[in-house]
């Protein structure tokens, strides 16, 4: 079960290494120090080296057989898929705000002393996007060049979103391999 759970450790970090790739290639890292938006550099590489050094523990479990580096490494794998999730929940972006022309008048609580902290759903322009675009999939769920019917283009299918929840998923899979591998190693 240890060699099924370094299998999956290396399918895991080679999606997240291609996903880092992507996103140092693309300009992530340096959008992110000009801008200050989005995940700071030290959650993505503190991410990629945990799980990096839970790998290198793992396989040196695996050629010494000894179970405390087999704990080591469920505690860095756990560790890593913490530092995951909060890369996860800091780049969504979402609930997507509308920049108005206009201020916003100030909130009641807010002009009588109160403090509302970050409210990022309040206005009544602050789920407009949202609102749109369910309104034109209502509307035309099968826009020009994208219907269903025969002779026509098929829909485009976009996958790469699903490359996050591969790597999630297959975070998991290794966790839990990793744990059932060592509480039953002796």
């Amino acid at each position: 079960m240890s060699i099924a759970t370094l299998a999956a450790w290396l399918i895991t970090a080679s999606i997240g290494g291609y996903m880092l790739h992507t996103w140092i290639a693309r300009g992530g890292l340096s959008h992110q120090r000009a801008t200050g938006v989005g995940v700071p550099p030290p959650v993505v590489f503190g991410h990629a080296g945990v799980a990096l050094t839970g790998l290198a523990v793992w396989a040196c479990y695996v050629a010494t057989r000894w179970v405390a580096l087999a704990w080591l490494g469920v505690g860095l794998i756990g560790t890593a898929i913490t530092l995951g999730i909060c890369t996860v929940t800091m780049w969504t972006p979402y609930p997507v705000r509308v920049p108005s022309a206009e201020p916003e008048p100030a909130p009641a609580a807010t002009a009588l002393g109160g403090d509302l902290g970050n409210d990022l759903g309040s206005g009544e322009h602050a789920f407009t996007i949202t609102d749109e675009m369910i309104a034109e999939l209502l509307s035309d769920p099968f826009p020009a060049g994208r219907s269903p019917l025969p002779g026509r283009r098929r829909p485009e299918v976009h996958l790469l979103p699903l490359i996050p929840v591969c790597h999630g998923f297959a975070a998991l899979a290794t966790f839990m391999l990793a744990t059932v591998t060592a509480a039953s190693a002796r």
